[in-house]
């Protein structure tokens, strides 16, 4: 039963019998029997499945239907034209595929007749760059470069306008989507979690939300969405770039405050359902480590082992691509520890307040993003063994 209107977009990568490498990878690889519970989960929930285009616009023209949402699937992988687009179709759904041109005709991705073939069977076709940069590090010129490029590109393949864009791994800033807005395009996709409302449309319509189905969470996750009040709160909101900017600077410490603000914003932008406590930066000539610290205890949507591997393999890209002088970067998870109240402590600084449940270190030059490996890491026994709130 939906408690009030929904219009939201989730976010796939593969669909697939054959799983991703890495922690990254293997969490965003769903496969084929569970994308086809998904789609039989909105189809009995009497969800329309419609392109990101005809989303935005039912609602911004409040026509939006009780349950509306749009599918979309990042980078143009070859089984969105083997496995995705074909079940959408048997479901009479539609998909939107976000496309990196660069990449077509290279191995494990479509090729230029596949995307239209993609077109041609009635699915959206959207633009997702030219090589899948990271656009906030890139001049200005190459940032129009490749939101031009490959909107021009996909155009000439389908024939057909394309109108929504998605930033590589949801990296963006004020630069960049006025680039995106001057390229030509309607609306623009981050990767932070929220429904898609007529406020959010008139703040910042290039910085709409979407939320990331992972291997094994999509149910769970599209039953919350469907049985939310459709104010995105059952996960962190996303917030505009002012406010992320502001909330970091609170969570910043080191002695590079430059490089911890930059990382502190790529994290905070993404949304992620790990409450991100402190972003610590120390700097040694040349080299500049990066310390992230979560929360353990305290998530904004349940969080599994699985989850959490993949969201701080994903913390660890973000903090790489964030700043070139990043040499390592350190995440860790705390939890509070209990004092007595009286205590045989020598004040409050002396006073353990929390322990580690888990650790992770990583060289830049041991990190593919791909792989998502998270190098040594340490897990406390028994926590995350379950779904945590």
């Amino acid at each position: 039963m939906i408690a009030a209107a929904v219009a939201a977009v989730f976010m796939y990568h593969h669909v697939s019998t054959h799983v991703g490498g890495g922690a990254y990878g293997t969490a965003l690889t769903v496969t084929p029997q569970e994308f086809d519970d998904q789609l039989r989960l909105l189809r009995d929930h009497d969800c329309s499945v419609v392109s990101v285009v005809r989303l935005v616009a039912d609602v911004g023209s409040s026509r939006t239907r009780a349950c509306e949402v749009a599918l979309t699937f990042d980078d143009g992988y070859d089984d969105a034209a083997t496995q995705a687009a074909p079940m959408l179709a048997r479901y009479g759904d539609v998909g939107t595929f976000f496309v990196t041109t660069g990449l077509l005709g290279t191995s494990g991705h479509l090729s230029a007749s596949g995307v239209r073939a993609l077109a041609r069977s009635g699915m959206d076709v959207e633009a997702h760059t030219i090589t899948h940069p990271d656009l906030t590090l890139l001049a200005p010129a190459a940032v129009e470069h490749e939101v031009r490029g490959s909107r021009a590109a996909l155009e000439s393949m389908t024939g057909a306008r394309v109108g929504a864009f998605a930033y590589p791994s949801g990296r963006f800033n004020v630069a960049v989507e006025r680039a995106v807005a001057a390229a030509g395009y309607d609306v623009a996709f981050t990767t932070a979690a929220g429904d898609v409302t007529q406020a959010g449309l008139a703040r910042d319509k290039f910085a709409l939300p979407r939320f990331r189905i992972l291997r094994g969470r999509g149910d769970a996750l599209i039953r919350r969405v469907l049985a939310a009040t459709g104010s995105g709160a059952i996960a962190a909101p996303a917030l505009n770039m002012l406010e992320v900017r502001a909330i970091a600077k609170d969570r910043i410490a080191g002695n590079a405050p430059d490089v911890a603000e930059r990382v502190a914003v790529a994290l905070l932008s993404a949304g992620y359902p790990e409450q991100i406590l402190k972003v610590r930066t120390y700097k040694t000539e040349p080299a500049v480590v990066a310390g992230i610290m979560l929360s353990g205890v305290k998530f904004h949507a349940p969080v599994d082992r699985q989850t959490f591997a993949a969201d701080a393999a994903d913390m660890i890209y973000r903090a790489f691509a964030a700043d070139p002088s990043v040499s390592e970067v350190d995440v860790w998870a705390v939890v509070p520890i209990a004092v007595p109240p009286h205590a045989d402590v020598s004040g409050d600084l002396a006073v353990p307040t929390n322990r580690t449940v888990f650790s992770a270190a990583v060289l830049r030059g041991e990190f593919t993003r791909d792989e998502g490996s998270l190098g040594t890491t340490y897990w406390e026994a028994g926590w995350l063994d379950h779904t945590t709130r």
